[in-house]
């Protein structure tokens, strides 16, 4: 008798056991058409980590949306958007593979991929260009009660010339060093986020604040509200000479009126903001991510401002040669031959 209960006891666990087998086969190998009950093939998706910037920067905020589409569209890619310093921290990153890809101005990327000025002595990275987004422009404050105009009145002065560990630094000393001026002997300079660089300007405890960001910004029109912040100029021959020596920086004016206080145009440059790879990164990886970053830019084009200059034609031109991937996208759809 105890015997044929204790039959029937396992009889009922292996039953049991049986129904729960099952349920965990049909959700990891889907259904009979090869497909999981969420719709996409089975196998484990990619992951790709993109180095951005602070959370509350351009860079997260384009990278952070422009994942999600990504990841709603593609069945191979997970993108995700890391927070890091910025560009050169995502260069060093992305050069020693613990990150896939990054966000970087065209500068930090024609530096990276030449060998040229901050990696002069460590050589050329192992990255390749993906795609070109939007342009930014260099931008710098004073307060109008200064008398400070163009960039040769900041001798002596107390001026933040960007955040630290970016390469928004290399454009604000390019225009000092035309105007005769050492960025670490003739000025006191500040490395400083653009909120605190602009905080600290108004708060009367540096003379200027040098950023590089999308026209109109946000924190600037806060700023210049009570239209007592203004931007600084640049001399045009200064912008011609430099222009004609860096094609990244492109002579960009920013219209009077952009923000209150500012009544006449401003000379000054415009970058692009460009993602790139580390070159071992498969080329078939690349290419979707080109592919669904592009074709699915309606879907986070309001998330930023910036986000309605993305397109193909802009998006193939990139400072360091393109990923193979990236270039087969672009090649697939008529962009390059």
């Amino acid at each position: 008798m105890k015997k044929k209960i204790l039959s029937l006891i396992l009889v009922s666990i292996l039953s049991v056991s049986m129904i729960f087998t099952g349920c965990s086969k049909s959700t990891d190998n889907g259904n009979k058409n090869g497909e999981t009950t969420s719709g996409t093939k089975p196998g484990k998706k990619t992951d790709i980590v993109i180095g951005t910037g602070g959370t509350a920067g351009t860079y997260y905020v384009v990278a952070a949306a422009l994942a999600s589409a990504i990841n709603n569209h593609s069945e191979t890619l997970n993108v995700i958007a890391q927070p890091s310093k910025g560009s050169v921290e995502n260069i060093n990153l992305t050069n020693t593979g613990d990150i896939q890809m990054g966000f970087s101005n065209a500068d930090g990327v024609y530096f990276a991929a030449t060998g040229t000025n901050m990696y002069e002595k460590s050589g050329v990275q192992n990255i390749a260009g993906v795609m070109s987004l939007y342009m930014s422009a260099g931008q710098i404050a004073a307060m109008k009660s200064s008398g400070i105009e163009t960039y040769g009145d900041l001798k002596g002065k107390k001026v933040c010339l960007g955040p630290p560990s970016t390469t928004i630094t290399e454009m604000s000393k390019t225009i000092l060093m035309e105007y005769g001026i050492d960025p670490e002997k003739d000025i006191t300079p500040y490395y400083l986020s653009f909120d605190e660089g602009l905080q600290k300007l108004t708060d009367g405890e540096i003379d200027a604040t040098f950023f590089v960001a999308g026209v109109p910004t946000a924190a600037m029109i806060s700023a210049t509200s009570t239209g007592n912040v203004t931007l600084v100029d640049v001399d045009q021959k200064i912008i011609d000479k430099i222009a004609s020596e860096k094609s990244y920086y492109i002579p960009y004016k920013i219209p009077a009126g952009t923000y209150k206080g500012t009544d006449k145009d401003i000379n000054t440059f415009k970058i692009m903001t460009e993602i790139f790879v580390n070159k071992d990164v498969p080329e078939d990886v690349v290419y979707e991510f080109v592919k669904q970053a592009l074709e699915n830019v309606e879907e986070y084009r309001n998330s930023h401002i910036v986000c309605a200059e993305i397109n193909p034609e802009t998006a193939a031109s990139t400072s360091a040669e393109l990923h193979p991937g990236a270039a087969k996208y672009f090649k697939e759809i008529g962009i390059i031959k």
